[in-house]
């Protein structure tokens, strides 16, 4: 009997010493660190958008820091995030179906607009009124939501090309889409990011994972 207590209680050490070692070894690797956000629901795919920090990146000084995070299949909404603010999320109760869209200041920062259109039975010309009038110095963030193709013409997507969209006619039924572009752009945007509809590779049946994107948009000067 003695010995039995013995052994058990040399297991139980082992045991304990093991696993200090493994969770050292975890919380001191980046990517674990990651993997285990992940698991605690905080990496991508279906989560709380919102559970994450505001725009929790570090830029240079006169740049805005931006993260944009395109809907999860028809289920959790896209999330839009720029300069430390939430623009458009689930908790801010103002996305829709389609695309969502932030318009900002870029010499400001301030939010001058935000709205959303569906794509899949909504008029086109809504999205139409919004997108012409928007003027130079104007920062776009868009992001997708369940179908962001199926209303989009050849009118949207040449505004969208001048926007700085360099992938707008590629866009199609279902794919996650997330875009920013500004008024006045000379050149096609670096910030782009399209995973596209496909059923024998989509992570959510009918729909493909969701697409994230961050980074720093310079400061316009006057």
């Amino acid at each position: 009997m003695r010995h039995w207590v013995l052994i058990r209680g040399v297991v139980v050490l082992l045991i304990s010493i093991l696993t200090l070692y493994i969770t050292n070894k975890l919380m001191n690797s980046p990517q674990n660190i990651n993997n285990i956000k992940w698991m605690l629901g905080m990496g991508s795919g279906f989560k709380k958008n919102d559970e994450r920090q505001p725009c929790d990146i570090e830029c240079p000084e006169h740049n805005y820091p931006f993260r944009i995070i395109s809907g999860a299949a028809s289920v959790v909404g896209p999330s839009i995030c720029f300069n430390g603010n939430i623009l458009m999320s689930n908790i801010k109760n103002n996305i829709g179906r389609g695309l969502n869209i932030a318009l900002v200041n870029a010499t400001t920062g301030k939010t001058m607009q935000t709205d959303f259109f569906d794509m899949w039975s909504g008029d086109i010309n809504l999205l139409l009124a919004f997108l012409k009038p928007i003027v130079s110095g104007t920062i776009v963030l868009l992001a997708s939501f369940d179908d962001p193709a199926t209303k989009m013409n050849d009118k949207a997507r040449t505004i969208f090309s001048e926007l700085g969209s360099s992938l707008i006619h590629s866009v199609k039924f279902r794919d996650n889409w997330v875009f920013v572009g500004a008024k006045g752009i000379k050149e096609k945007s670096p910030y782009e990011q399209i995973i596209q509809n496909d059923k024998a590779k989509n992570k959510y049946g009918a729909w493909p994972e969701a697409v994230e994107m961050e980074g720093c948009i310079p400061k316009k000067h006057n």
